[in-house]
C-alpha cells in the first residue's frame, strides 16, 4: 500500500476509536447479539478479559489483530469451547496467517443456547414446543504496520441471529490500532467493534453492541524473574451500559506452564477470573479459564482453547 493510503487508513481508525463514548447510542437492554462481546481465547479470559494490547496470534483477531504485526509467527490456529453460565455454549475458531509484512485472519464465533420451551399467549401451563436460539458471526481481518512502532487493522464480519421463528442477518466492521512505546515491553492499543446498521427479529429494530476499548500491557525484562511476566489492563465503553474495567496478570513458572488471574470491574454479574496455560509440544498450547459468576442460579464460566502454530 502507498504511504498516502496507509495514512488515510490510520486516520480513519484513530478517528473512529477516539470518537469516544459521547457518540454512543442505546440504553441498557436495547442492543442485540450480545455474544459479539464474548472474546476468543482462554488466555485473555483468564486475565480478566483483557486483550486490546496484550493479545497475540489467532485470538487477537477478536481483541486487536494489529498486535500481530509485531509478533513472530507464520500461521496460528485457535479452537475454543466456552460453557456460559450453564445455559449456553460458545464455539469459536480463528486462524491468522502472515502475508509479507501484514497478517490476514479469519474468525468464526457461534453462541448456541440450550433448548427452551415455546409458550403461547394464553400460558396454559403446557409448552407448545421447544426451540434453540443461536447467533453466529464470521469475520475477515487484515492488519499491517504503518511505521516501525504502529500497526493498524480492520475486520469485516457477517452476523446471523435466530430466535425461535425469527431471524435476521447483518454486517459490521471493527477498527484497531496498536502502538509500541519507547519503554521496552510497553504496548498500547485501541479498538472500536461492531459498527453496523440495526438488526430486527420481531419487526422492532435493535442496535449492535458497539464497544470502544483502550488497553495497555507491560512485559518487563526477564532478569531476576522466574519467567516472563505480563500485566494488562483494558477499559471498555459499551453503548448500552456503564463503562467497564478489566485487569489481568500472567506469570510464566516454566516454559511449559503459565498461571493467570484477573478481575472485571463495574459488572453486576461477572467477577474474578483465573486460569493456566500448558504447552505439551513446542507448537501446541492448551489454555483454560475460570470466570466467576455473581448471579445466583447460574453456573460459573469455563473456557477451553487449543492453539496450534506452524
Amino acid at each position: 500500500l502507498s504511504r498516502t493510503t496507509k495514512l488515510i487508513f490510520l486516520g480513519a481508525a484513530l478517528g473512529l476509536v477516539m470518537w469516544g463514548s459521547g457518540a454512543l447510542a442505546g440504553n441498557p437492554g436495547d442492543v442485540g447479539v450480545l455474544s459479539l462481546r464474548m472474546g476468543v481465547g482462554a488466555r485473555e479470559a483468564a486475565m480478566g478479559e483483557t486483550g486490546v494490547a496484550s493479545s497475540h496470534g489467532a485470538s487477537a483477531l477478536f481483541w486487536n489483530p494489529a498486535n500481530n504485526v509485531f509478533e513472530d509467527f507464520e500461521t496460528e490456529l485457535v479452537l475454543q469451547h466456552y460453557r456460559h453460565w450453564g445455559v449456553a455454549s460458545q464455539e469459536a475458531a480463528a486462524v491468522a496467517h502472515r502475508m509479507g509484512s501484514g497478517v490476514v485472519g479469519f474468525v468464526f464465533s457461534g453462541l448456541y443456547w440450550d433448548t427452551m420451551d415455546r409458550w403461547g399467549t394464553e400460558h396454559v401451563g403446557i409448552p407448545e414446543g421447544t426451540y434453540k436460539p443461536y447467533d453466529v458471526s464470521f469475520g475477515i481481518s487484515y492488519a499491517l504496520p504503518i511505521s516501525e512502532n504502529t500497526g493498524i487493522g480492520m475486520t469485516a464480519k457477517m452476523i446471523h441471529q435466530k430466535i425461535d421463528l425469527y431471524s435476521d442477518t447483518g454486517y459490521a466492521f471493527d477498527f484497531f490500532v496498536t502502538q509500541k512505546a519507547i519503554v521496552n515491553g510497553l504496548m498500547f492499543g485501541a479498538s472500536v467493534t461492531n459498527l453496523g446498521s440495526d438488526m430486527s427479529l420481531y419487526a422492532e429494530p435493535f442496535p449492535l453492541p458497539t464497544v470502544y476499548r483502550v488497553g495497555v500491557s507491560y512485559s518487563p525484562d526477564k532478569e531476576g524473574l522466574i519467567g516472563s511476566l505480563t500485566f494488562a489492563g483494558d477499559m471498555a465503553f459499551p453503548n448500552d451500559t456503564q463503562d467497564k474495567g478489566h485487569f489481568g496478570v500472567e506469570v510464566e513458572l516454566l516454559p511449559e506452564l503459565v498461571l493467570r488471574g484477573g478481575s472485571r470491574v463495574n459488572y453486576d454479574n461477572q467477577g474474578w477470573t483465573a486460569g493456566a496455560g500448558f504447552r505439551p509440544l513446542s507448537n501446541l498450547t492448551v489454555d483454560y479459564a475460570y470466570q466467576n459468576s455473581k448471579i445466583d442460579g447460574f453456573d460459573d464460566g469455563h473456557k477451553f482453547s487449543l492453539t496450534l502454530d506452524w
